[in-house]
């Protein structure tokens, strides 16, 4: 009766164990959503201030495209002003240099296209080697 007595015994110690560990579990659960709410919180301020940078940024870019428009208008009524001066007898020196209707557009520099590279001389002797692309 005694060996009955020394197994339940141990049988008991063994199952007293995992609930031993059990607040441990909870302490390191409680930590690790602490953590994945504070990353959650984080990640919505980065996204917020981003936004707000973008904000930003298209605004700037509004006011830049204004101020170019604004600048090609003063421009186009300045040329078109500078033939009339030299109808009337006003000096040809008073219209900017390049004024002609040619030069009024700048032109882009021509884009060439960039060729893959080839396949190396070793590449192409190999026959061992089947490669294919997709």
């Amino acid at each position: 009766m005694t060996i009955a007595y020394s197994a339940e015994c141990k049988a008991a110690q063994k199952a007293s164990r995992p609930a031993a560990m059990l607040p441990i579990l909870v302490v390191l659960f409680v930590i690790s959503y602490g953590l994945l709410t504070l990353l959650v919180f984080e990640q919505g301020q980065t996204i917020e201030s981003q936004r707000t940078l973008i904000r930003a940024m298209l605004q700037d870019s509004n006011q830049l495209a204004a101020l170019k428009m604004q600048i090609a208008e003063s421009q186009r009524q300045h040329n078109q002003a500078a033939p009339t001066e030299k109808q009337n007898g006003a000096p040809a020196a008073a219209a900017p240099q390049g004024s002609d209707k040619g030069s009024k557009t700048p032109r882009r520099p021509s884009t060439t296209l960039k060729r893959a590279p080839g396949k190396p001389q070793s590449d192409l002797e190999d026959v061992r080697r089947a490669t294919h692309t997709i």
